[in-house]
């Protein structure tokens, strides 16, 4: 036998059963990706429920380095609490556990089961997987048929596996190596790099079970390899968790305690059992169904011993990486949404809907810093320092490095293969994290006025001053029922928003013309002239693009802005005339009062 064919044959079938399995899983999140986030984030009422929920997620994904990667990214988002996702991850755990099950079908022979096995069914889910992709005009079918067909790929690369390995059986060499891991250590340590390496604790599994064939795999030497295995897995997630937040990488920390705690109470347990009584089959072969039901009762009693040892997990994590005590400062805000961005290139990107969920959060981060850009810059006027702008500038730059983040993984994830809907939202993000650091950038320019303002020692007459402040107050409401709106998509936020925006030109043009006024007759000089202009038009340009955002949130097909609005205007009438009553009502006292301050 030429060894280096069959080895190359076996790697052959390795990359199909690797290629199914994320075929599958890549189908499975565009047909039912949409609602794996609303099933995550309701995971979280009892433990119960966020254990089964990581059970049908990663039976779904055929992953469970997909599911935990997810949960922390969901951690890292602050969607999911630290707590909630113990058992999500312990849940998938278990799932990942089921593909084994599945893969074991192939050693039925001779089994009614026999009709089951991956060698029958491997052709018949090709061949229906093909009709379904060949009807034409129907993505859905499409999306279906590939799903099929990676199933099918999934078993054919096994039986691949298969038929290879069984041949290895006069490999002296095998034995020696196979013997050398019933070592515990050693083959944990093997177990774990073998999934480092093939990037999947399911597939490695599956490659333990195909090797089973050859009559070396050893209850001796394979148990060892299945629990490093489960360690093995955890790399991902604690790769995801780099440059995330302290939560996210106490959830991959939680992922990798879980399966060591779990190692070292079956190992004590086995081996103590072994050393003091020893096993009767020790030395004896251990085949598929062995290897499958060994990788699910790990997990199942690991799950039960650990599952009521939640808080002490969750302490241990805390304890393991605690709070840095002194990072408290004016922008840890700034800090705090920068860490989100390191994780979008991780385990969001595994489903397009969880993605987009994970970018309006970040959207709404932006706008944060928007608006305390907006509010401190205001401040300067009546108290300038240059500590306050140095700090606004801080969060300027936090705002246009999230704007090229967002809009580079945003056209990152349209390249894939997803639905028409989420090929829409992705449009209308991008249009939305542009328009959000263009309102960061007038923020962002109106303290540089005041610092023009400041190196030329002018000041504002006390009525310029109080017209700002009323300028200001319209667009920070502005911006807050842009946030509400990008939060809940009311409607009754965008007729709110609508009535802010006339109330708000109205003044603007006021204002200017008040200002112009007082040019003419001497009251104000032509350099405070301009800069109060200035400022006027960089709320103009906040209120515009604040409406940009809103209109994209709310119409996912692309309207133009003004008959967006004039169709607003025209079917509720009514809202936005009682709207309009009840901001011009507060904006009239507003400017009576003489104690009005942006502080």
């Amino acid at each position: 036998m030429n060894i280096a064919i069959q080895v190359l044959k076996m790697i052959g079938g390795l990359v199909l059963l690797i290629y199914g399995m994320n075929l599958l899983s890549s189908k499975l999140k565009i047909i039912a990706g949409e609602k794996f986030e609303n099933i995550l984030k309701r995971a979280t009422s009892n433990v119960f429920k966020g254990l089964l929920t990581g059970i049908l997620i990663t039976v779904a994904l055929q992953s469970s380095t997909a599911t935990t990667v997810l949960v922390v990214g969901f951690v890292n988002a602050g969607i999911l609490s630290l707590r909630g996702s113990i058992p999500i991850i312990m849940g998938a755990n278990i799932g990942t556990t089921i593909t084994a099950q599945i893969l074991r079908l192939a050693s039925l022979d001779g089994s009614f089961l026999a009709i089951f096995s991956p060698s029958t069914f491997a052709p018949i889910f090709l061949i229906i997987g093909l009709i379904l992709y060949g009807i034409k005009n129907k993505k859905k079918y499409k999306e279906m048929g590939l799903l099929f067909v990676g199933i099918g790929l999934m078993f054919t690369g096994l039986m691949t596996m298969i038929d290879i390995a069984s041949g290895f059986s006069d490999l002296p060499i095998l034995t020696t190596i196979l013997t050398k891991l019933s070592n515990p250590i050693l083959g944990v340590l093997a177990g774990a790099i073998i999934v480092i390496i093939v990037h999947s604790s399911a597939a490695a599994v599956g490659i333990l079970q195909a090797l089973s064939t050859t009559g070396f795999t050893t209850f001796a030497n394979t148990i060892p390899i299945i629990l490093g295995q489960n360690i093995g897995t955890c790399f991902t997630s604690i790769l995801s968790s780099v440059g995330g937040s302290k939560n996210s990488k106490r959830t991959a920390a939680v992922h990798l305690y879980f399966n060591l705690l779990g190692t070292i109470i079956f190992m004590i347990g086995i081996y103590g059992y072994q050393y003091l009584v020893g096993f009767s089959f020790w030395n004896e072969p251990m085949d598929m169904g062995g290897i499958a039901n060994f990788h699910l009762v790990f997990n199942i009693v690991s799950t039960i011993i650990l599952l009521p040892l939640t808080r002490v997990l969750e302490k241990l994590t805390i304890i393991t990486i605690p709070e840095d005590k002194n990072a408290v400062d004016e922008n840890e805000d700034v800090n705090r949404y920068l860490l989100k961005l390191n994780n979008l290139n991780s385990g969001l990107m595994q489903v397009v809907s969880i993605a987009i969920s994970s970018v309006q959060e970040i959207i709404i981060d932006m706008s944060e810093l928007c608006s305390k850009n907006l509010k401190k810059a205001m401040v300067l006027i009546d108290f300038y320092d240059d500590t306050r702008l140095e700090h606004i500038k801080e969060r300027e730059d936090a705002i246009d490095k999230i704007d090229i983040t967002l809009a580079n993984y945003l056209v990152s994830i349209s390249s894939q293969d997803i639905s028409e809907n989420d090929s829409k939202m992705i449009n209308s993000l991008l249009k939305m994290e542009s328009e959000m650091e263009k309102v960061g950038d007038y923020a962002y320019k109106i303290a540089k006025t005041v610092e023009t303002m400041n190196d030329s020692n002018i000041k504002f007459s006390n009525v310029a001053d109080k017209e700002l402040k009323i300028m200001y107050n319209l667009g920070n409401d502005i911006i807050i029922r842009t946030q509400n709106i990008l939060k809940n998509k009311n409607k009754k936020d965008m007729l709110e928003l609508e009535a802010l925006r006339q109330i708000s030109e109205k003044y603007r043009e006021r204002y200017r013309y008040e200002h112009i006024e007082r040019l003419k007759d001497g009251s104000c000089s032509v350099e405070l002239g301009i800069v109060f202009i200035e400022i006027l038009s960089s709320f103009e340009k906040i209120v515009s693009h604040c409406v940009n955002i809103a209109i994209a949130s709310l119409s996912v097909e692309y309207l133009p802005k003004q008959v967006y609005i004039d169709t607003l205007q025209q079917n509720n009438k009514d809202e936005i005339e009682s709207n309009l009553d009840l901001f011009g009502n507060k904006y009239y006292l507003l400017e009576k009062d003489n104690k009005l301050s942006i502080v």
